[in-house]
């Protein structure tokens, strides 16, 4: 089943509860959690028919166009192109804004992110590399 519902630009305030639970299920599952509420970001809220929140992407414009990361969508609501919906709806908010790329960003521990992202037609295009010890200099 497909849930009806929308998806709209939104306030910081309306993403806030999805941004706290996509942290608390990322650190319960020792997954590495992106900021949730990227500073300066741009937010879009997936609702189900009823009004629901079923899930939120945040993204930041850059020089080169506009950075996705997090997409989240609760877990009641995976696998019902939720998701897709996102994506496409930023993906035409880009078009109209005349926005040339959209990336996404996804930890590389998220494997099924990853697996999501190149289903939706997402490619890699480059890596980011960290250290968790970085304060502490090269070694």
């Amino acid at each position: 089943m497909t849930p009806t519902g929308d998806v709209v630009r939104a306030r910081i305030e309306e993403v806030r509860p999805l941004a706290a639970e996509y942290r608390r299920e990322g650190i319960a599952q020792g997954a590495t959690v992106e900021p949730p509420l990227p500073s300066g970001a741009l937010f879009w809220l997936a609702r189900t028919a009823d009004g629901t929140p079923a899930g939120y992407a945040a993204g930041a414009l850059h020089p080169d166009g506009l950075l996705l990361g997090p997409v989240y969508v609760r877990p009641p609501y995976r696998r019902m192109r939720m998701g897709l919906r996102l994506l496409a709806e930023i993906q035409r908010w880009a078009g109209t804004a005349q926005i040339p790329l959209v990336e996404v960003s996804v930890p590389s521990d998220n494997d099924a992110g990853v697996r999501f992202l190149e289903a939706a037609g997402y490619r890699t295009r480059r890596l980011l590399m960290a250290r968790d010890d970085a304060a502490e200099g090269p070694s």
